[in-house]
């Protein structure tokens, strides 16, 4: 099932009319949430963050949308599917029609959490287009063009994942999520600065090490991205599989053993 403005629907196409003008004519900020154990994970940030991200865009928000009326309605969709104790990705989409906001919402059954679903993950920077290090880069929309080419460069290269570069030729992020370098005890990763998306889970995340839960210490910061070949493990944080480590960077090799333990922590305090 489908949520479209609040009514759930089957397909798309029994949406109104003013839906379907609204996602061929109008413009769409679009985010995308991890339901687990009957929970939405960081909802409190996301819907933060998907605020703040319409706002920037200058929708018109409804007053009805308020924390609690959106998480009802992003449960009520989980509710219309056969299993709720399973792991579903939520995506709710804000879509702008002249002043009027839509939203659609889907669910999609997905795996729990994992650890390395891949063995071997070889990655290159990806350098024909650069992000821009600005106000807007945090926001998810903003290079959505971008990674759907480095994607495309990526197959076509035998690549199981890019690194994005900003317009410093500092490092960004990877397509597929958030980039972690582990030096010793020491963890980098771009700060907001370079351009990275500023994710629910990335918050969680960092602010979960930050407040010393680990024997980690964090620092979000620009990167070089000779700094690749320096680090002892690579790892990509996404809220779609988890944690990835990356294997191999040209010709650079990584151990991963740091990572699935710390990530397994990280799961454990989720609750």
């Amino acid at each position: 099932m489908i949520n479209c403005n609040g009514n759930l629907i089957s397909s798309i196409t029994e949406a109104s009319e003013s839906i379907l003008q609204s996602l061929l004519t109008g413009f769409s900020v679009k985010e995308t949430l991890r339901y687990q154990k009957n929970n939405l994970l960081f909802w409190e940030l996301h819907y933060f963050r998907m605020m703040a991200a319409l706002r920037r865009h200058r929708f018109n928000i409804p007053v009805e949308y308020t924390l609690i009326y959106l998480e009802n309605e992003l449960i009520k969709t989980i509710k219309s599917k056969d299993s709720i104790e399973a792991d579903f990705l939520l995506n709710i989409t804000f879509i702008k029609h002249q002043e009027n906001i839509d939203f659609i919402i889907s669910a999609t059954k997905v795996l729990p959490f994992s650890v390395n679903p891949l063995d071997y993950y070889s990655v290159d920077l990806y350098k024909e287009e650069l992000i821009s290090s600005g106000f807007f880069s945090n926001l998810t929309y903003t290079n959505n063009s971008l990674r759907i080419i480095s994607t495309s460069y990526s197959i076509e290269n035998g690549l199981d994942d890019c690194i994005l570069l900003n317009d410093q030729k500092n490092l960004a992020e990877s397509i597929k999520g958030t980039l972690y370098l582990f030096h010793g005890n020491t963890i980098y990763t771009p700060n907001l600065e370079s351009g990275c998306q500023d994710l629910s889970l990335r918050s969680a995340f960092n602010e979960w090490i930050l407040e010393g839960k680990t024997i980690y210490v964090l620092k979000e910061q620009a990167i070089n991205p000779f700094e690749l070949q320096k680090s002892d493990e690579l790892m990509v944080l996404s809220l779609n599989q988890g944690v990835q480590n990356i294997t191999k960077y040209r010709k650079t090799n990584y151990t991963k053993g740091k990572t699935a333990s710390l990530f397994e922590k990280f799961k454990k305090s989720l609750g």
